[in-house]
């Protein structure tokens, strides 16, 4: 069914821009308008009931009623952001995704202020970088809303299947036999025992991110996307300064990077690896 979006004008925010796309996506369609008001004149709508049927208010109207269809947080200290609100009112099925954890963040920054972040002090170029396309982003939102949204609603949709693609990528990885953590000498590596499902992949890799910071896997023995017979060694962030596959002397080497980070080898025995991971790893 066809509806509408009412925010406040002025200057936009994160929060409103992602509350609408959450809600569009949860109607699964984009709205007919967003109307961006004055804050005071949607109080006074909502307040007098005047707010048309089919149209949801978002970080606006001093009033939180998901029944009534208005979300916002304004009027009361203890309430998360109104993206939080849709989130926590549609996508509860979602909570402690990726996605919950970064409408959780926009919701901390939204009502407790930039510098409620834990790296709000370090200057990077890092937060310099992401910034800029933020702050595109919210300035077209205030021109063209409906365009963002769409971006929106549909980078968000795929975030969602790919959670879903995680969830099984879990499974995988908890299966008996099918990945291995073994010390050697000073350092932690991952092997994945037999070759995980192409479908996959991608959000295995996302999954195992969390295993490798968690067991401070320092090498990862995988197997070579497209050639099941090439064996792989990957240096993660965690063994940036102990390991360096250039030391290595394969019996058959198909690609050894100058980096020192990424190994491809024919192994001649299934324990091949172990020597070349020793002979990886920087003696201090």
């Amino acid at each position: 069914m066809p509806f509408k979006i009412i925010t406040h004008d002025g200057k936009a925010h994160i929060d409103e821009i992602l509350g609408s796309a959450l809600l569009a996506l949860h109607l699964s369609e984009v709205p007919e308008s967003v109307e961006r008001i004055g804050a005071q004149d949607v109080a006074r709508m909502v307040e007098n009931n005047e707010i048309p049927e089919n149209t949801y208010v978002i970080d606006a109207g001093l009033v939180f009623d998901s029944k009534k269809r208005l979300f916002d947080h304004h009027q009361n200290g203890n309430l998360p952001s109104s993206a939080l609100l849709i989130f926590n009112e549609f996508f509860s099925h979602l909570e402690g995704t990726e996605l919950h954890n970064y409408v959780k963040l926009v919701s901390r920054v939204d009502t407790q202020n930039i510098t409620s972040l834990n790296d709000y002090s370090a200057v990077s170029e890092l937060n310099a970088y992401w910034s800029f396309i933020h702050k595109l982003l919210v300035r077209t939102f205030e021109d063209n809303p409906q365009l963002v949204l769409t971006i929106l609603i549909d980078g968000i949709k795929d975030k969602i299947e790919f959670e879903k693609a995680k969830k099984l990528a879990s499974v995988w990885r908890k299966e008996p036999g099918n990945i291995e953590m073994i010390p050697i000498e000073s350092i932690n590596v991952l092997i994945y025992l037999t070759k995980p499902p192409s479908e996959l992949r991608s959000a295995l890799k996302s999954e195992m991110k969390q295993l490798i910071e968690k067991n401070d896997i320092s090498v990862t023995v995988s197997f070579d996307d497209k050639n099941p017979e090439i064996r792989t060694l990957y240096r993660t962030e965690i063994g940036h300064d102990i390991v360096d596959f250039t030391r290595c002397n394969p019996s058959k080497t198909i690609f050894n990077h100058d980096g020192g980070f990424f190994l491809k080898y024919i192994p001649v025995d299934d324990n091949e690896w172990e020597k070349l991971v020793k002979e990886a790893i920087v003696k201090r």
